[in-house]
């Protein structure tokens, strides 16, 4: 008994599925949810200033600022994810109203040589919005998932149901409990699905936000030279229910289905800072610039699995013991570098360019060696850009604004997985001391995974047309539609 709780604290964080490279990277990466104005110019903010957004990008914005002002911005999110397996179409919806931002800004007059105003804020960014529902179908004719499970396992050797405990306790050993795996006398593993001819389902449901309190300051040198500084304490929480089923396609056979769900719970906290300048070389143009140091979070996890199979005879459920562990988590360095080119009192162009690199993501804990993981991570990612442009014309109280973004896949910026794109647009109305903004967005993202590969390392085979083995294709593709409105109040207390 004490070797296998040895075996146990060892393999430990190979079971601690927010360890897995894709979770780090939805941990690691940042599409801001700014205030309408800074959404509605797709977030181009980093040259701009004078707005609560600033923070999240370039600080040194804040120093743009003349009045105390106070910010509120909600914004309502529609998401539609739309998926094709084995030539099958599916979709899922989700929905959610995140408070985007609040916060407060105030400044102070100095008039003490060239140091004209120092001004400070104080609130809430929300840095990323990890809501989605996907949902994958389709009729796989060569195998079961059930069959790279038993491909990794005599892999690994594995010859009894002990060694299957301490290897995979919540994926691979509950199908023993319900009779899906079964260890013969040579100590060879099988299983009663059968091999192709099933209805395969994949469903996720991932919710939460990443957000960051800030307090930050910015100085004014003479109209002409801003600095900025802030420091952060990020957090964020985001739960994940997955499940995955297989249903017998052929009649007269004792199986019947089986079904997996797995739900993971994490949460995080952390500290970060960011400085910038920004610089008026003529009345015409600012330029810009920021850096943002790694964030640097300690992440803990929860997670647990219910199996279920049904045969003709009966039906039988299993329930894993809940786990819980925690690591460090270190995300990579950003630079940031802007420009805003103005036209009068009438309008502006403004780019902001972004890079990042997610082969510098390392997860590390006292009692285990992340070495593997890491260099994997830095074999698999690697440096992208992020681009933004936005624009804003004015007449009389209105504004005008459209904005167009593209966050770069994280396996380089020519790469379609995980890529972002979105197109906004927005009006902004002032009346005395009061201003309301309001933004349209939309975005896309696009992935592809391997189905298989989301639950066993091996692949499974199955004897081709031509009497040969083969690795079945369970790739999976995916297109994520996110409709967004948002909303930002503000009001000058002064």
């Amino acid at each position: 008994m004490k070797k296998h709780l040895l075996i146990i604290m060892i393999l430990l964080p190979f079971f601690a599925k927010a360890q897995e490279d894709t979770d780090l990277f939805d941990f690691s990466s940042v599409i801001i949810q700014g205030t309408a104005k800074s959404a509605a110019m797709g977030n181009a903010m980093g040259a701009v200033g004078s707005d609560f957004s600033s923070m999240a990008i370039n600080p040194a914005g804040l120093g743009m600022f003349r009045k105390a002002s106070f910010i509120y911005t909600l914004g309502i999110n529609a998401s539609g994810t739309n998926s094709t397996y084995m030539g099958k179409s599916s979709s899922d919806r989700a929905f959610r109203m995140p408070t985007h931002n609040i916060g407060l800004t105030w400044t102070q007059d100095i008039n003490d040589g060239t140091l004209k105003t120092v001004s400070f804020a104080l609130g809430i960014n929300t840095l990323n919005n990890y809501t989605q529902n996907s949902f994958v179908n389709g009729d796989n004719p060569n195998t079961s998932l059930i069959d790279a499970y038993l491909a990794e396992i005599e892999d690994n050797n594995i010859t009894n149901d002990y060694e299957l405990e301490d290897f995979s306790p919540n994926n691979m050993f509950p199908l023993w409990e319900t009779y899906l795996l079964d260890f013969y006398d040579d100590g060879s593993c099988g299983s009663p699905v059968p091999q192709g001819g099933l209805n395969q389902q994949y469903g996720l449901s991932k919710r939460g936000m990443s957000r960051e309190f800030s307090f930050a300051s910015g100085l004014n040198f003479n109209e002409r030279f801003f600095l900025g500084v802030s420091v952060n304490i990020p957090y964020f929480d985001r739960s994940a229910t997955r499940e995955y089923k297989e249903n017998n396609l052929t009649s007269g056979q004792s199986f019947r289905s089986w079904s997996q769900t797995e739900k993971i719970v994490n949460s995080g906290w952390g500290i970060n800072a960011k400085i910038g300048a920004i610089l008026y070389p003529a009345k015409w143009v600012r330029i810009g610039a920021s850096i943002h140091t790694p964030y640097l979070y300690k992440v803990t996890e929860s997670w647990f699995t219910e199996t279920n199979s049904a045969f003709s005879d009966g039906a039988y459920s299993y329930t894993s013991p809940t786990g819980a562990y925690s690591y460090t988590l270190t995300t990579p360095l950003r630079f940031n570098a802007s420009a805003a080119f103005i036209f009068g009192n009438f309008g502006m162009i403004t780019g902001d360019y972004e890079y990042v690199d997610y082969s510098k993501m390392r997860a590390s804990s006292y009692d285990y060696d992340y070495n593997y993981l890491n260099d994997f991570i830095k074999e698999k990612y690697t440096g992208t850009s992020n681009i933004r442009i936005g624009t804003e014309w004015r007449w009389q109280t209105l504004a005008f604004r459209a904005g167009y973004a593209i966050y770069g896949s994280p396996f380089g910026f020519g790469k379609e997985a995980l890529r972002t794109t979105s197109y906004s647009c927005g009006l902004g109305y002032t009346y005395h001391k009061f201003t309301i903004d309001a933004a349209y967005v939309f975005s896309q993202r696009k992935n592809s995974y391997d189905l298989y590969a989301l639950y066993s390392s091996s692949p499974a085979y199955y004897i081709a047309s031509g009497g040969d083995w083969a690795i079945d294709d369970t790739k999976v593709k995916e297109t994520t539609n996110n409709n967004q409105v948002v909303i930002s109040l503000k009001f000058r207390l002064d």
